[in-house]
């Protein structure tokens, strides 16, 4: 079985794990990382539906793929690291100071309705290339980046009850939809999160500027994961 995990800035700790377990992965299991770019144009139209493929159209993005599923990767799953990542509307409502439902000092509430408009804005794109690869026989997993670190900028510049609420409302819609598309998510283990719901801080970028993306200790859990889950998440996604 051949996987291809391809998505955001996060595949970089997976590609790394990647590195450090692919001699101890199970016989018959062959796992590709390639990223398709920076996650910033994900909401962007970055593909043309071209019936039995997407014609991949952001020129960044044509920069590692033309078109998906690739001719190059005779993949058996596509693996995207991309559905589950909240920052760019984190970085809408916490900068404006806009919060869920509760008022802040010098902010606005939005309504959880309004929310999850943006959110489904925000991965509209992705939910579409799914629904394409589905269409044309390609099952579809997705993986999860880490969780919040401790240390995130967003959380210095608001109560982190209502950061977390933002964080976390994201993944439970997406989650949701997923479920609906039948697409399987390869999770965080729960051993990687604290008692509080942050990632614990091994598993942290050695950059420390780096608030948001994980190591590759990280990436070799998921790789290891994903390894082990593979003959089931095929089924399920099937």
């Amino acid at each position: 079985m051949k996987i291809l995990i391809t998505g955001d800035s996060h595949t970089g700790a997976l590609s790394q794990g990647l590195a450090q377990v692919r001699d101890g992965l199970p016989g018959g299991i062959d796992i590709v990382v390639k990223p398709l770019g920076g996650g910033h144009i994900l909401p962007t139209p970055f593909f043309r539906d071209a019936g039995t493929y997407a014609q991949i159209v952001d020129p960044d993005y044509r920069r590692n793929f033309h078109r998906m599923p690739p001719h190059a990767i005779n993949a058996d799953m596509i693996a995207l690291s991309a559905p589950l990542w909240p920052m760019r509307v984190m970085h809408q409502m916490v900068w404006p100071r806009h919060s869920i439902d509760a008022a802040i000092p010098g902010g606005q509430p939005i309504s959880r309705a309004v929310f999850r408009r943006l959110v489904m804005e925000d991965q509209g794109q992705v939910l579409a290339l799914c629904a394409l690869l589905q269409r044309v026989g390609m099952p579809v997993l997705a993986v999860s980046p880490p969780v919040m670190f401790r240390d995130h900028a967003t959380l210095r510049q608001m109560a982190p009850e209502h950061v977390r609420a933002m964080f976390d409302g994201y993944r439970a819609i997406m989650l949701e939809e997923l479920a609906a598309r039948h697409i399987p998510v390869l999770d965080v283990p729960p051993d990687c999160v604290d008692a509080d719901g942050f990632m614990r801080p091994e598993y942290r970028h050695e950059n420390p500027e780096d608030e948001h993306h994980a190591n590759a200790a990280f990436g070799a859990l998921m790789i290891r994961q994903l390894a082990a889950l593979a003959p089931s998440l095929l089924a399920r996604a099937h």
